[in-house]
């Protein structure tokens, strides 16, 4: 993946074009202005959009790559959220109660074992699978694309993806079946 760097100005660019992005995460874990680390989890939200401004595959400043670097940004960014929620609450500072069920019901959230058996499985089905299905997999879980971004990004056409996804689905639930064995 490529490494770009992220200048004052192209940092000013991301933040006004993408702090919605940071306050839909805070909404999602329900952190309002009145709490008073509001202040601190959006400068920790703007940061971490300026550093995946650095890791993403396309640039998100053109308006073709806007979709996927809003979902890949949305996404690093609440896991950064937990992550900070998780070693708060560890040292007894947060002010929120933060239960299983406001973790689970955020999208991505699993458990530390279901994050687990979901890359084991990444990892083991990649290998069985043919370089275009490996196109949709890797789009799909690293980066949250949905069929119609990645056909757009690939030149493919939906039918195409869609037929690579249903192959996936079809050798992953052969793959369940032999492991439950």
């Amino acid at each position: 993946m490529k490494k770009r760097t992220c200048t004052d100005e192209i940092a000013e660019l991301l933040i006004g074009q993408y702090a919605g992005v940071v306050k839909h995460c805070l909404n999602k874990i329900n952190l309002y202005p009145a709490r008073s680390d509001y202040d601190d989890f959006f400068q920790l939200g703007l940061m971490t959009l300026i550093d995946t401004y650095e890791t993403c595959e396309g640039d998100p400043l053109l308006e073709d790559n806007r979709y996927s670097y809003v979902s890949y940004a949305g996404r690093k960014i609440l896991w950064v959220y937990l992550d900070e929620i998780r070693k708060s609450s560890k040292k007894g500072e947060n002010e929120a109660i933060v239960t299983d069920e406001l973790i689970m019901n955020l999208p991505g959230a699993e458990t530390f074992e279901a994050i687990l058996e979901t890359e084991d499985l990444y990892r083991k089905l990649s290998k069985r699978l043919s370089p275009q299905e490996n196109i949709y997999l890797h789009d799909s879980y690293i980066y949250g694309l949905n069929v119609t971004e990645i056909a757009k990004k690939h030149g493919f056409s939906r039918k195409t993806v869609s037929k690579w996804r249903s192959q996936i689905q079809a050798k992953a639930n052969e793959f369940l079946e032999l492991s439950k064995k």
